[in-house]
């Protein structure tokens, strides 16, 4: 079956006719009393006048616009067509305002509602219709208010029987249409309108098909298909949305593997999208762009700030109180937002300033993406930008996962020897300070309720603030800033940042090691080595500045040019990130 013609006569868990009666098995018994016993004709007035009143008061569910709030309407994401979001706006509001904001008019309502179902009973569905069928099924409660209980009970029906009848699609030839009604449809009927047996049952089915979507769609890399690439925004918005609903529902939106499968893709997604909003590869660069700003909220979960030029968004977990930290680059400026949950830390440019003998290294060109890794230890983005005087700046970004750091590092590496100024600067979130420690070097970012959220360790400076040499890390107006200076070829500036809670108190330490080459001790220009406990956890950073060679580190052999590693408690290294 290859394209889906609606009849408007199947219903699973009973029938209901054209004009036929609501039988009582329709209702679930968590539908009041006073409409499971009165509305059982369509003709019941007292029965449905009980319904509607009932649909108007429930607190719950909630709406899309408020589980992916602050980034318009989520059902505006990747629409095919200018009639579909046309719909959208007109039933649920337009894109930036919440659901229920606009008034509905009857007559208007009334005769649009007639000849979209004459459309969609006459022809097959496409995405476009699928989108509108998704617009009238999320309007179904407020509609309830305006529409007689005819009308309303036919789109009902036909909304429910376009879920029924979609499961017939075959995913290969219509994917989008297929998981647009089978899955997303038939879940947001469930979500909705839980009282009415059909719509409670269609919660099966949807995750079924929604499993299959993500299973048959995406690789076990969190690739997409490539005959399937050109639909990657739209099936990423329907997912999305998808997910959002099913984290409100017992059983969530689809099983554990597809869930594993979703996850790969977010993190593919952005090497795989333009920052005009097509995929990579598709024959579509017509740059339709949604004013929702689709590619921000989808991958940094609705608190994207440039959401067009989302380049990577680094994820500790997939619980919604796990660091995340969005990086977009779409110029000479890294853009940065790091979240701990509800709590943002920090947002906005991650300035950067060099001076070479005292003059300032101007960028050349714009940042550019060296290297994007995602994996079950850690995600980490490694940039370049080329700077005047013969200067490059590597900046490097890891969040690890199951040990919760973040290391944000960057090389500046020359080709002769000068005097080397460093300045780096994260402006801090609202409400976040910074709490440096008393006699040594660490601070902490404190939130606004006055809790660590974070310990912040400047790796290539002295533990110990009588120390003069290495730098500075403290607040300034512009945030918090990191000052280094050496005289070499090159300068590797490491910040540190433990991000578990419970090692906010924990004992810690830093050191640099001694890196060596053929029995000879290298200078920090060739390479660098840091050694960080907090607690009873110990890991291991290297970085090589210079040619890579053999070199040596606390006993361990290194043909690399870059390992980030933890200590087990037998004393051996487990590598979290190697670059060879």
């Amino acid at each position: 079956m290859s394209a889906l013609r609606v009849s408007g006569r199947t219903c699973a868990g009973g029938t209901i006719g054209t004009l036929g009666t609501v039988g009582t098995g329709v209702w679930h018994p968590s539908a009041p009393r006073a409409v499971r016993q009165g509305c059982r004709d369509r003709g019941d007035s007292a029965g449905w006048a009980a319904w509607r009143e009932y649909l108007a008061s429930r607190a719950q569910p909630r709406s899309l616009t408020d589980l992916l709030p602050g980034r318009g309407q989520p059902l505006s994401w990747a629409l095919p067509s200018r009639h579909a979001g046309a719909i959208v706006s007109a039933l649920l509001g337009p894109p930036g305002h919440g659901d229920g904001e606009q008034n509905l008019d009857r007559a208007w309502l009334e005769t649009a509602l007639a000849g979209w179902l004459d459309r969609a009973a006459a022809s097959p569905y496409d995405p476009a219709r699928a989108a509108e069928a998704l617009a009238w099924c999320h309007g179904l409660p407020r509609l309830a208010a305006v529409l007689d209980a005819g009308a309303w009970w036919r789109l009902w029906e036909h909304l429910l029987s376009a879920a029924v009848e979609a499961e017939q699609l075959r995913l290969a030839e219509t994917p989008l249409v297929h998981q647009l009604l089978a899955g997303e449809l038939a879940l947001s009927l469930g979500y909705w309108l839980p009282e009415l047996v059909p719509c409670r049952r269609r919660l099966v089915s949807a995750r079924r098909a929604l499993s299959a979507g993500l299973l048959g769609l995406v690789d076990g890399e969190g690739l997409p298909r490539r005959r399937h690439l050109r639909l990657l925004r739209p099936l990423l918005a329907c997912w999305t949305r998808c997910r959002a609903l099913g984290d409100r529902l017992r059983g969530g939106p689809w099983n554990k593997a597809a869930q594993t499968r979703y996850e790969r893709l977010l993190c593919q997604a952005p090497r795989l999208l333009h920052p005009d909003a097509t995929s990579v590869l598709s024959a579509s660069r017509n740059g339709q762009r949604s004013a929702d700003r689709f590619e921000g909220a989808v991958l940094t979960g609705g608190n994207e700030s440039h959401a067009r030029s989302v380049a990577a968004v680094l994820r500790a977990g997939w619980n919604r109180s796990d660091p995340r930290l969005a990086v977009v680059y779409p110029g000479t400026v890294v853009r940065t937002e790091l979240h701990r949950g509800r709590e943002l830390l920090w947002a906005g440019a991650w300035d950067l300033a060099v001076r070479r003998e005292g003059r300032v290294a101007e960028p050349r060109a714009a940042w550019e993406e060296l290297r994007w890794v995602c994996d079950a230890e850690v995600d980490y983005l490694e940039l370049e930008l080329r700077l005047t005087a013969g200067l490059r700046v590597r900046r490097h970004v890891l969040l690890a996962r199951e040990d919760r750091f973040l290391l944000l590092a960057d090389a500046v590496l020359g080709q002769q020897p000068a005097r080397l100024e460093y300045r780096g600067c994260l402006p801090l979130g609202p409400g976040v300070s910074f709490q440096p420690a008393g006699e040594s070097r660490e601070g902490f970012l404190v939130g606004s309720g006055g809790k660590r959220r974070a310990l912040v360790m400047p790796l290539a400076q002295p533990e110990w603030r009588g120390d003069p040499r290495g730098g500075s890390l403290g607040r300034t107006d512009r945030g918090l800033e990191l000052r280094q200076s050496a005289y070499g070829r090159s300068l590797f500036a490491p910040l540190w940042l433990d991000l578990k809670p419970q090692r906010m108190w924990r004992p810690l330490t830093w050191r640099p090691l001694t890196v060596a080459e053929q029995f000879a001790v290298l200078p920090p220009e060739a390479a660098v080595g840091y050694r960080v406990r907090v607690g009873r956890q110990q890991w291991l950073v290297y970085r090589a500045l210079a040619s890579r060679g053999h070199r040596t580190l606390l006993g361990h052999n290194l043909v690399t040019e870059m390992l980030v590693a933890r200590f087990r408690p037998d004393g051996h290294v487990e590598p979290l990130l190697e670059i060879k």
